[in-house]
């Protein structure tokens, strides 16, 4: 039996942002690109929620590539497709250096064809044990988006349905079916 060697938040920020690592407990985990059609949701997503971010001065933004350290016990890193922090939990915005050093208020995740269900429930376990209050994961292929609120049930949201940003984007609302494109 071989032992895994456990990396730290720092060092992969040092591994340089071309690397397809997240960091889940200390141990690194390959993320590979998306498809296209989840790319596209994901940026029609950050388009809407993005519009309304701006337009109320709320907070800021991610895109798949902006890490946020969800634990420094367990050395947790995680690049949500979209990411956003309320302006009161981050007074002078993101550092020019490192990853966000909290966790986001609203994780949004665009389901990949590549993507396994094992992973997606770790990393699902990952924001509910970091205290993410809402978390968004769309999945392209079923059209639906299931949405996670700390403490209650996942919520299963179809193609009719919307979407709203409950207390972490109040007034926030989105019809699923201008994202679904076909």
């Amino acid at each position: 039996m071989t032992a895994t060697q456990l990396v730290t938040a720092e060092e992969l920020y040092r591994m340089g942002g071309d690397v397809p690592y997240e960091l889940w407990e200390g141990v690194l985990k390959e993320v590979s690109p998306s498809s296209s059609k989840s790319s596209e949701i994901g940026v029609l997503l950050a388009i809407r929620i993005g519009q309304f971010v701006l337009a109320q001065s709320l907070g800021y933004m991610t895109g798949s590539d902006g890490g946020y350290i969800l634990s420094s016990n367990l050395q947790t890193v995680v690049s949500p497709d979209f990411g956003f922090v309320r302006k009161e939990r981050l007074p002078h915005g993101f550092s020019a250096r490192g990853f966000c050093p909290m966790p986001p208020d609203l994780a949004v995740e665009v389901i990949s064809p590549t993507d396994r269900k094992a992973d997606i429930a770790q990393k699902q376990a990952l924001y509910r044990q970091a205290g993410v209050p809402l978390v968004w994961w769309v999945d392209p292929e079923r059209k639906t988006v299931t949405v996670h609120r700390l403490g209650q049930e996942p919520e299963v949201v179809d193609v009719s349905g919307t979407l709203d940003g409950g207390d972490v984007l109040p007034g926030f609302e989105l019809v699923l079916r201008t994202i679904f494109r076909d």
